[in-house]
């Protein structure tokens, strides 16, 4: 493997403390190793700061930045800023990540020829439990369109920032919004759209730490999901019309997607909110209806939620019971 190329793998970090060490090692032991590793320390009151000090005296590849608190944007916008690599990976500091990780990614994008490429990922619990997010052994690349709809299936890759590689080109103009939730989906289908197509490797490289107390599993509802999805339909209808179905879709499953939240977090659901979900599911059922790419059970779920929340509610906790991811 010739690493003549630079890659940076930028990790934003706050209170963190008790997993940041073990994530810093996974990618100073990457097997490519032309690495620029940017810890951003994003005002973290606890120990991390002293942390990320530690690991840049031990490494020269390790560039620490330490800024005010700006959340999870803004400190991923601080490492892209200085950043000089060809390429960037974003890990989050709480996830590790195979020693491959960066290699193979990075062979993932030469063979195919792509600006962005990603990986299979693990699902890692706090038993120890760990769940691969899909069996299926296929290597191939995904051309716009369909790279737009595996995004919003949710199989191979999502529109998670991580456990994918990009050229820096794309981020001329691209920023994560400051101050959102779900910032990843509100820039993921823009850079997609640059890139043109998504070269994929199966291979799990990527191990996703499911805590509790994680930004995604925490008593606070994500409702900017929503909005991200009604900007991506918006976006994708006006320049990409053969995609109106596949985009509806995708709005109505992200109604259904953050009453589910309310579900995982033990949280009631507004009346008010509720209508608003079911009426906006409900205008769009008919694109779900005519897409001929949605899974069937999705399809299934959609249709259970506008007839009868409350079957929906009951079949959701006995599936969660069966399939953690």
């Amino acid at each position: 493997m010739i690493n003549d190329e630079l890659i940076s793998i930028i990790i934003p970090i706050y209170n963190v403390e008790d997993y940041l060490s073990a994530c810093i090692e996974t990618i100073m032991k990457q097997t490519y190793n032309n690495l620029e590793i940017i810890l951003v320390d994003d005002g973290s009151p606890d120990s991390s700061p002293e942390i990320c000090d530690r690991y840049e005296k031990i490494d020269n590849r390790i560039k620490v930045i330490h800024q005010k608190n700006k959340g999870l944007s803004g400190a991923r916008n601080t490492g892209i800023d200085v950043s000089k690599g060809k390429y960037l990976i974003f890990v989050d500091s709480d996830d590790t990540v195979e020693s491959s990780m960066a290699e193979e990614l990075y062979k993932c994008l030469k063979k195919y020829n792509c600006k962005m490429a990603a990986c299979n990922r693990n699902y890692v619990f706090e038993d120890g439990t760990t769940i691969c997010k899909t069996k299926d052994k296929i290597n191939t690349v995904f051309e716009f369109g369909e790279a737009i709809k595996e995004m919003n299936k949710f199989y191979f890759f999502d529109m998670s920032a991580w456990a994918k590689i990009y050229d820096r080109e794309l981020f001329a103009e691209i920023r994560f919004p400051q101050g959102k939730l779900s910032e990843d989906y509100f820039v993921m289908y823009k850079l997609i759209d640059l890139a043109q197509k998504v070269g994929y490797t199966s291979l799990p490289l990527y191990n996703y730490l499911q805590r509790t107390s994680s930004i995604s599993r925490n008593k606070k509802i994500n409702h900017d999901f929503i909005e991200a999805a009604r900007n991506q339909m918006k976006y994708l209808e006006q320049k990409y019309p053969e995609l109106k179905e596949m985009a509806h879709t995708a709005y109505a499953s992200a109604n259904l997607t953050v009453y589910d939240f309310y579900l995982k977090n033990g949280v009631k659901c507004p009346k008010d909110k509720m209508k608003e979900f079911k009426n906006e599911v409900k205008k769009n059922i008919q694109y779900v209806r005519n897409n001929k790419d949605i899974s069937k059970a999705k399809r299934i779920q959609l249709e259970l939620f506008i007839k009868s929340s409350i079957l929906y509610k009951w079949t959701f906790i006995v599936y969660r019971k069966i399939r953690r991811v």
